[in-house]
């Protein structure tokens, strides 16, 4: 197209910043949310103090830490979806609050493991909630209150992200789960490119999001080192 590499990727995640609210409606009926981690990158950016890591590297320390990104991901019956940058290492309460906090209302029913944090959560919202112990070979409660949908996306979410791109740097992460999580809503539409368009040109706030990029990397850093 005649244009710097540079720009396209611009391009890319100007259209990608304007998808954080597209289809972002209620959750209603039974709904499964679930956090999934992956590694902090800084794919594409200089970083001091240690080396370059490998495609596939592994994080320093065993089990859930500040290395990982968490991200929450909420699915409704009704294929509503939400995918949430939330902090580094393991979630807490304010961060499911943060993510999905007003798009519930009492008659929602939360299906999750057995994270005190979703626990709290529900008790807070005076809504009902039923904790899947998959620890304890739990999977399925009163044969319909699963987490199945919910990890299932997780599963694709993360093979798209590495097969696809390779990884994505931490920094634009929530453009890409904005992204994926248009492909799931729109995954069985016959003409994808002519319902996708509408949904990247409605959001007026669009290039206020995308120059607030750096910006809200830097708050998750921050955070994350102070708390």
């Amino acid at each position: 197209m005649g244009i710097n590499k540079k720009t396209a990727f611009d391009w890319r995640h100007k259209i990608l910043s304007s998808l954080k609210t597209a289809g972002s409606g209620i959750f209603t009926g039974i709904t499964e949310s679930d956090e999934t981690f992956f590694l902090q990158s800084s794919k594409g950016q200089k970083v001091e103090g240690r080396k370059p890591r490998k495609r596939g590297g592994s994080a320093n320390k065993r089990g859930i830490s500040k290395e990982q990104v968490a991200v929450i991901v909420t699915v409704d019956r009704n294929e509503e979806i939400d995918m949430s940058v939330a902090r580094l290492g393991r979630i807490k309460k304010v961060d499911i609050e943060n993510a999905i906090g007003n798009k519930i209302t009492e008659e929602t029913i939360l299906c999750s493991d057995s994270h005190v944090s979703y626990k709290g959560f529900a008790k807070d919202n005076n809504i009902e909630h039923h904790a899947i112990r998959a620890n304890l070979k739990q999977y399925v409660k009163q044969k319909v209150y699963h987490v199945q949908h919910v990890n299932s996306i997780d599963n694709r979410l993360k093979k798209w992200i590495e097969y696809q791109f390779c990884g994505v740097s931490t920094k634009y992460l929530q453009l890409y789960l904005n992204w994926f999580k248009i492909k799931e809503r729109l995954k069985k539409s016959k003409e994808f490119m002519k319902d996708f368009v509408p949904m990247s040109l409605e959001n007026i706030a669009a290039k206020e999001r995308f120059m607030k990029i750096d910006l809200d990397y830097q708050q998750l850093i921050d955070f994350a080192t102070h708390n």
